[in-house]
Parts: structure tokens; C-alpha cells; sequence
């Protein structure tokens, strides 16, 4: 009997040193996968990069003899003034705010030759030199700029640079020369002239703006739920008072306005004490885009944090179509994406349900007011001392299966909200 245990013991151990060889040394072998049992994720939209969603509003260019040109996004000047800079370096950044003092600002945009490249809301520099290649050490990178200035000092021939921020204007040191500034002033020789007014721009005479008439698709809703819950199935749905309809799988929610054809998805994060990096914040929140619906044409970055506080950063993207954005009237949010992340983890995203369909485009010409009549209307606004830009825009209307993007001048204010001129 003794013999038999000893025996049994040997053949115990013999067993389980076999079994753990085969575990640690075989592979597993794969099986059928069931197609039902994975969800397949479908890019509704294009993909992009953050650097194709970071544009300046305008590129002005100043002749030096009191008159001004204005290029605005998707122009063909302007796309090729942003390649000559996005070629060029920038170093030796530098705050000059004790010289600065006695700079006459007024003297350069009207009697030198340059070039005035406006970011409304301003850009951090360190999202900044995604754009342009800003070198060497920077100044606090979450300090947001708001216009970089490029202008030949005719007195020594020389090209002087500044970046502007809210509160501090740096000096740089830029590889361009006079000829390059010249050559890109040179562009708004054949462009409408533009006066001065209020810290914006204005057409000297009526300006002439495409009008088009779009076809529009809806989101799927299904796609929606295959894009952003990670097993749609499990999924459940119910109405609410309003008329909206929400989809939760008891984590993650997603909230349909069909009055509106309007989304609202909402995956909770819990707070975090760490600080924010807006680089990266943005990078991720591209990238969530480009696979949860993708993007549906042109789109800036309109609304970036400009700290990097603890806790939940908003970024919000405008759609442009052709060289404008398009802006609502108030409580209308067609052509807005808004996201909102914590270290790099969507915590909330909202968009419009509509797409337009590039294949359905019809064009038209239309005349937009200048010269003294745009003066009287700006002049004219109820709350003009909070105006600070002044911009062509595509005002949508929709109408059954199309979208009439109908050109008009609004103004952008201090709170960063828009408002159609009339």
C-alpha cells in the first residue's frame, strides 16, 4: 500500500509539471471567430489631422500706402502665404514688451509692407508650432497668440516678426527676407480693398460671395450606436418628455434631438487631480473623431482651452464651406463639433446629425453689403461694444433633403457666441 501511494505522489507531480510546461511553452490554438459576436465600426466622415484644423480667421496684407487686402481661408493667395510660412523657421522667440512700448502700430499697418496673420481666440504656442516651425525654447506655452506680424522696416530694409498674445507681444527671428514679404503683399494687387475699423476689417465696396444650395444626409442612428458603444446589442432605449430619444448600455449615454437632428453622447470620467496637457488633449480628441463619425467637410479649431487646469478641457470645431464658416442663428448649432476630454479621455461629444453631400452642389452669385452701408450696419448693432470680429459667413437653411448656405456678415463676440447682421 505504501508503495502505491509513493507511487501515485510521483505520478501527481509527473502530471502537474506536464501541465504547466504546456501552458507556459504551448500556443493556444485560434478558433472560428462568430462574426456576430464583434461589432464592426463605420467611418461615416473623412479622416483629419490637427494640423489641418488649425487655420488663421484672416491674412491681411498691408501695401505700405494706407491700403489693406483681406484673404480669407481656401482663398488661393492664402494658401499659398501659409506655405511660404509653414516653410520658414522662427526662433530666438523673445518677450520685447519694454521696447514694444514705443512701437507706433498704426504707423506699420498703414505705411509698411506687410503681412498680419489673425487667430481669433488666439492659438497656445505649443499648438502653435504644429502649425509653423517655431524653434528653440518658447515662451509659456499655454499663452494663446493672436496675430503674428511680418513687416519690412523700410528704414534698414529689414524684416521684423512679432507674435501677439493677449497681454505680451514676443519679438522672433524669422528666414524670411524682403523680397518674400513682398511677393506675398504683391498677392492683393488684384484683390477688393479693405479700410481699417475697430481692430477689424471692412470692404471698401460690395463684395461678390458664392451661394450654394447642398444636399444633406442624416447619421444613421444605428451607425451612431456602432461607432461609440462598444457592443451595441447590449444597448437599450427609451423616450423622454421632450422627444428625445436616449441609448444607454448603463455606462456610456446616448441623447437624439430629432427636432433639432442633434446628438449628445456622455461617458463619464471620474475627476483626476493631474493637470491637462492641451496637446495632447487635442490630438485625442482628433483622433476620437476621425472613429466615431468622422468629420463631414472643412472644420477649424475654434475653441481652444488656453490652460492646463485640472479637470475638463472644451474644444469646439467650426465647419467652413468654401472660405466661410457656417454660423446659425442663435440656438442653432449645424456645423459645430463640440468635445470634452480629461488627460486624453472623451468625457462628452456632440454634433449635428447632418452631413452635406459634396455630390449635390448648386452654386449661385450673391453681393454682400461694404463700404459705408456694412459701416452703418456694424454702427448700428445693438450691442456693438462687444463686437470684436467682423466676418463673411454661410447662414444654413434647411430645407427638406438640401441646405441653402446663404452668404451674410456676422459679427463675433466677446463671449466667443456669433450673430448674423441684419
Amino acid at each position: 500500500m505504501e508503495r502505491f501511494k509513493s507511487w501515485l505522489l510521483v505520478a501527481l507531480v509527473l502530471g502537474s509539471l506536464l501541465q504547466s510546461y504546456m501552458l507556459v511553452f504551448s500556443s493556444p490554438r485560434p478558433g472560428p471567430a462568430i462574426p456576430t459576436e464583434y461589432v464592426q465600426t463605420d467611418v461615416i466622415g473623412t479622416q483629419m489631422t490637427a494640423e489641418e484644423l488649425l487655420f488663421p480667421e484672416q491674412i491681411v496684407l498691408h501695401s505700405g500706402k494706407q491700403t489693406h487686402t483681406v484673404l480669407y481661408p481656401n482663398h488661393l493667395h492664402f494658401k499659398e502665404i501659409m506655405k511660404t510660412l509653414k516653410g520658414r523657421t522662427f526662433d530666438n522667440i523673445r518677450r520685447n514688451a519694454p521696447i514694444l512700448s514705443g512701437i507706433d502700430w498704426e504707423e506699420i499697418r498703414n505705411k509698411q509692407t506687410g503681412v498680419e496673420v489673425r487667430f481669433r481666440g488666439g492659438i497656445p504656442f505649443s499648438i502653435l508650432r504644429t502649425v509653423f516651425q517655431l524653434k528653440g525654447d518658447l515662451p509659456l506655452e499655454t499663452e494663446a497668440v493672436t496675430r503674428i506680424w511680418i513687416y519690412v522696416n523700410r528704414e534698414v530694409e529689414d524684416v521684423r516678426t512679432f507674435f501677439q498674445t493677449e497681454y505680451s507681444t514676443y519679438e522672433a527671428r524669422a528666414d524670411l527676407n524682403s523680397k518674400n514679404v513682398e511677393q506675398m503683399v504683391g498677392f492683393g494687387e488684384l484683390q477688393a480693398s479693405y479700410h481699417y475699423k475697430d481692430d477689424f476689417y471692412l470692404p471698401d465696396q460690395p463684395i461678390e460671395v458664392p451661394k450654394y444650395r447642398i444636399g444633406v444626409n442624416t447619421i444613421p442612428i444605428d451607425q451612431l450606436q456602432k461607432t461609440l458603444f462598444v457592443d451595441p446589442r447590449n444597448t437599450r432605449n427609451f423616450s423622454k418628455q421632450d422627444g428625445s430619444e436616449i441609448y444607454t448600455d448603463g455606462k456610456r449615454g446616448l441623447q437624439i434631438r430629432p427636432d433639432q437632428l442633434w446628438m449628445n453622447y456622455s461617458d463619464p470620467v471620474p475627476a483626476v487631480d493631474s493637470r491637462n496637457d492641451i496637446r495632447e488633449n487635442l490630438n485625442a480628441a482628433v483622433q476620437f473623431i476621425n472613429q466615431h463619425g468622422g468629420w463631414n467637410g472643412s472644420f477649424m479649431a475654434r475653441s481652444i482651452p488656453q490652460s492646463q487646469v485640472i479637470g475638463r478641457q472644451l474644444f469646439t470645431f467650426r465647419q467652413y464651406y468654401d472660405s466661410f464658416p457656417i454660423i446659425g442663428d442663435r440656438g442653432e448649432n449645424f456645423g459645430l463639433i463640440r468635445i470634452v476630454l480629461q488627460n486624453r479621455v472623451i468625457a462628452n461629444y456632440e454634433r449635428s446629425l447632418l452631413m452635406l453631400d459634396s455630390a449635390q452642389v448648386e452654386r449661385s452669385l450673391q453681393k454682400l453689403e461694404g463700404g459705408k452701408a456694412l459701416d452703418d450696419l456694424v454702427n448700428a448693432y445693438p450691442r456693438r461694444s462687444l463686437v470684436v470680429s467682423v466676418t463673411p459667413a454661410y447662414q444654413p437653411v434647411l430645407r427638406d433633403k438640401v441646405m441653402d448656405l446663404n452668404p451674410v456678415w456676422a459679427v463675433e463676440l466677446r463671449d466667443g457666441t456669433y450673430d448674423i447682421l441684419k
